[in-house]
């Protein structure tokens, strides 16, 4: 692969790009817009060496991911530890020699303008003709001398050993805190958690981020926490509060080298918290009777999967309804159904990649677009999600059926949400990023704009599917990692997906949209991959509908987006579709429900992951 097929990477708050030289920095431009903000991507700094290196990954965890370059036919090498939120580029060197390259003009190193010249010492503070400050550190046993080579250069007269960092300063005020950090550097991370029962019996979760650490005194190293961090974190030792933005807002310093974040865990399980609305639970009722031959037909494993859950569903209801007739009826159909998969009975088969380890689809492993990709490990979340709804749904009411397929349903759950990292055929929660908080869908395709999620609540869905699939086994190491993947999921879905007035995220021409469409790494859209028109961007960010949604859906940003979202409903050219018009009539039910009982019943046809009588429960249990 040639550098130029090379898209940078997020680690925030710098953007990155892994070269055959070394490594590419941009302290990343911004650009806001109605329709989309993206990070502009410039290549303020190379790190490289003065002699030709071949560079290979030499390791990864959950918060970082080391590469190496090695000198072609010596044993000289360099390494860059890339870690999540490091307010500093770190390079270490063993015997070769240091180069500093720059698009941009430099005009001074520690206040001295003078060009064709050498420096020695251990800090340097570097200043760009784009108004740009950098300090470059360096870390080792005698201090380095540079050569300013030309306007756009700098390098080191002999091989070095020890390590450069560089951090831009946005505040000549920053440095010190900069200095004081710098000497202490993360080379990885490590994810833990452990559950606490509560006083008032609700379950909290801690999350304890570790950072693997080179350095004197680990309690000294300096990283940079998002905003969701910030909500949770316990006791957090703070600096340099909102002095790096990001595409998340601006991150806050935190001193130490443990982290620890406290969530509460969902409480809802089966139902809504609420029981049906006694005058509405006939009309619910009547829209089962209908709704209970609904099968899943397709062999796409999205679209079948939305079936599955849909049906699922269904008994659910009528369990609530205490018909216990319709739900077996329901349950034995979906059993037919729910086995063409997990016996392998139909002709779009899955299988287990042993590249990649990973179970996808035989027509996806076949044709890179099928099944929106999921043989290139796209949306193996949202796809398994469902199939773990409908799972727990059917189990529920038989046991026997699902200790039956135990296997087949676990070995679905371990490919997006494994907690093992002892699993040898699994990577730990595929689709999870512990640091940001939410998931990726984005696979092993390439981007410009690096990974990317459209459909957040269906990430959530996922994690429900999870939770309830533990419920439904009893087992509760299950349970309780679900709940924690759903509480996590849903705070960081409400901080960057879901746009309150009172957010900071965005900028404001962007953010009266009260949500977002696809967010990327370095950017967001107004749109969706499927479509521009606005009933998709906001039917997207809400399906499908579950109790659980109840946690989701912000009541408070709801009675800012419904203002949005309910304008979109009287276009007339082109008209809304009946099947996207009721995700914004349930979500409308959170502020009047009977209102959207009454618009409920005008709606003719459904998405095929939604059902009147799903629509008629939600609105009924506000």
């Amino acid at each position: 692969m040639n550098d130029t097929d090379i898209f940078p990477i997020v680690p925030m708050p710098y953007h990155v790009r892994v070269t055959n030289e070394g490594l590419e920095t941009s302290s990343p431009g911004r650009v806001a817009l109605e329709r989309f903000i993206m990070e502009v991507y410039v290549p303020d700094v190379h790190l490289v060496s003065a002699e030709s290196t071949n560079r290979v990954i030499s390791r990864y965890d959950q918060l970082s991911v080391t590469v190496d370059w090695t000198q072609k036919g010596g044993s000289s090498s360099m390494r860059a530890p890339i870690v999540r939120g490091s307010p500093y580029i770190t390079m270490e060197y063993k015997g070769l020699t240091p180069v500093f390259n720059t698009i941009h003009a430099i005009l001074s190193i520690n206040g001295d303008g003078s060009q064709n010249r050498r420096v020695t010492g251990t800090q340097f503070v570097i200043q760009f003709n784009n108004g740009q400050l950098w300090k470059l550190y360096s870390l080792s046993n005698s201090p380095i001398t540079l050569q300013w080579v030309n306007v756009n250069k700098m390098a080191a007269m002999t091989p070095f050993v020890g390590t450069l960092r560089l951090a831009i300063v946005h505040d000549a005020n920053d440095l010190s805190a900069l200095d004081a950090g710098a000497e202490t550097y993360p080379v990885g991370g490590d994810v833990s958690y452990s559950f606490s029962t509560c006083s008032d019996s609700s379950v909290r979760a801690n999350i304890q981020f570790t950072w693997v650490t080179k350095g004197a005194d680990p309690s000294a190293l300096l990283m940079l926490a998002l905003p969701h961090h910030v909500d949770s974190l316990v006791a957090p030792n703070t600096t340099l509060t909102k002095r790096y933005r990001s595409m998340k807002g601006r991150m806050t310093g935190v001193i130490g080298n443990i982290w620890n974040l406290e969530e509460k865990l969902a409480s809802i399980s089966w139902t809504a918290p609420r029981p049906i609305n006694p005058s509405m639970r006939a009309d619910v009722a009547a829209a089962l009777n209908q709704d209970k031959f609904k099968r899943a037909g397709s062999y796409a494993t999205y679209w079948n999967g939305k079936e599955l859950a849909a049906m699922g569903r269904l008994a659910l209801i009528a369990d609530e309804l205490g018909q216990t007739d319709t739900a077996s009826f329901i349950r034995e159909r979906l059993k037919v159904d729910m086995d063409n998969w997990l016996l392998a009975t139909n002709w779009n088969k899955l299988v287990y990649d042993r590249t990649w380890g990973g179970i996808c689809s035989q027509s996806s492993m076949q044709n890179v677009y099928a099944d929106f990709g999921l043989g290139w490990y796209n949306d193996h979340h949202f796809h398994y999600g469902y199939f773990a709804y409908a799972a727990a749904a059917l189990g529920k009411a038989d046991n026997a059926w699902l200790m039956s397929r135990k296997q087949q349903i676990v070995d679905l759950i371990r490919d997006f949400a494994n907690p093992s990292k002892l699993d040898s055929f699994f990577p730990v929660t595929r689709n999870k990023d512990w640091y940001d908080g939410h998931s990726w869908a984005a696979g092993i395709f390439n981007f410009g704009d690096s990974k990317n999620q459209e459909s957040s609540s269906e990430a959530v869905n996922a994690y429900y599917g999870v939770y309830l699939l533990g419920e439904a086994l009893g087992d509760q190491q299950m349970s309780l990692f679900g709940r924690l993947l759903l509480a996590t999921e849903i705070r960081s879905v409400q901080k960057y997906w879901q746009i309150k007035s009172s957010s900071e995220i965005y900028e404001s021409e962007f953010a009266a949209h009260k949500l977002v469409g696809v967010l990327w790494s370095g950017k967001v859209d107004y749109t969706t991959f499927f479509g521009g028109l606005p009933e998709y961007v906001h039917g997207i960010q809400k399906l499908p509908f579950t109790p659980i949604t109840e946690q989701l859906l912000d009541p408070a940003w709801i009675a800012e987006e419904h203002v949005v979202a309910s304008q979109i409903l009287t276009r007339s050219t082109p008209p809304v579709s009946d099947d996207w018009k009721a995700f914004t009539v349930m979500s409308g039910a959170i502020l009047d429900q009977q209102s959207a009982w009454t618009q409920a019943h005008s709606l003719r046809y459904y998405d095929n992951g939604n059902t009147k009588t799903n629509t008629l429960y939600f609105i009924a249990t506000r």
